[in-house]
Order: C-alpha cells, then sequence, then structure tokens
C-alpha cells in the first residue's frame, strides 16, 4: 500500500473564509496548517490512493468560497 501526502495551497474568498473552513474540514484526509486574513489556507491532503487523493483535490477545488486550490508538494511512499 502506498501513502500519499500533498501540500495544497488555497485561495478562499476572505468573505466566506468561515464557511470554506468547515467545507474544508469536512473532506477526508485534509488538516489545515495555516490561514491568513486574505483568504490563503495552507492545507495537507493525505490519502492512501492516487484516484482518492486526486477526487478530493478536485472536491477542494470546487467547493463553495474557493478560489483556486493548487498543489504545491507531492510525495508518496509505500508503507512498511
Amino acid at each position: 500500500m502506498c501513502m500519499n501526502i500533498c501540500g495544497i495551497l488555497v485561495h478562499a474568498k476572505p468573505t466566506s473564509f468561515d464557511g470554506v473552513r468547515e467545507r474544508l474540514l469536512s473532506v477526508d484526509g485534509i488538516e489545515i496548517h495555516g490561514m491568513s486574513d486574505e483568504g490563503r489556507v495552507v492545507i495537507t491532503l493525505e490519502e492512501d490512493d492516487e484516484d482518492a487523493m486526486s477526487d478530493a483535490l478536485h472536491k477542494v477545488q470546487t467547493l463553495e468560497g474557493v478560489i483556486s486550490a493548487s498543489m504545491i508538494y507531492h510525495h508518496n511512499e509505500d508503507e512498511v
């Protein structure tokens, strides 16, 4: 089995910030690491399956209040 970890930078509408935070946390595998007043959010996404990771990234990109979400880091490794 392989573990995939992605670092994602999300740009959200500042007026929708609280709702975006809640919606992000509703996506399995997401952890929020930082938020700015301008609407930038740094998250990680962990998934075992690359297809599930891709689906989760797409879900983040289409959340209400999200302007954009870009993968800035990806790491995968076999679990021991």
